[in-house]
This record gives structure tokens, sequence and C-alpha cells, in this order.
């Protein structure tokens, strides 16, 4: 019984410790879908470009906090959310 036991706790540490911190979690999907504006887009296409544009979460956080040093990438960005997932 203790080495059930201490395999699960060794499992459970293992996969805490291997998650990426830098993944798309649920509450990092939120923010981006909160920060839709569903009068102007389809917000899951809006998260799904983002996701696809940024794979690192943390990439899209550095790109828009730093849009000036980023105008090309950002620009490429919003035009393939205009292109994607407005709403008609």
């Amino acid at each position: 019984m203790k080495y059930k036991l201490f395999s699960f706790l060794a499992v459970a540490v293992l996969a805490v410790s291997c998650s990426d911190p830098d993944a798309w979690d649920d509450e990092k999907k939120q923010i981006v879908k909160d920060k839709c504006d569903s009068e102007v887009f389809d917000c899951d296409c809006f998260l799904e470009t983002t996701i696809s544009e940024f794979p690192k979460a943390q990439d899209y956080n550095k790109t828009l906090e730093n849009e000036s040093s980023n105008q090309e990438k950002v620009d490429a960005y919003w035009d393939k959310l205009y292109d994607e997932c407005m709403t008609e």
C-alpha cells in the first residue's frame, strides 16, 4: 500500500513540476477572450488566432506590451484577426 501511495505522489509531483508555465491554460485563454469585443469579432476565432500566432502565452504578453518594438508582428496579428474573425 505504501508503494502505491508513494508512486501516486511521485507521479503527481512530476506532473506538476513538468507543467509548462508558458502554456495556454484556461485562465490565460479566458483573459484573451475577455479582451475580445464580441460586437466586432467572433471571440472563439479571436482566441484560436491568438494562440496560433503566439504558441507561447508569454510571447503574446511580451509582444503586445512592447508594441512599438514589435509593430510588424502586432500589425500582422491584427490583420489576421480582422481577416479571419470579424463578425458581419
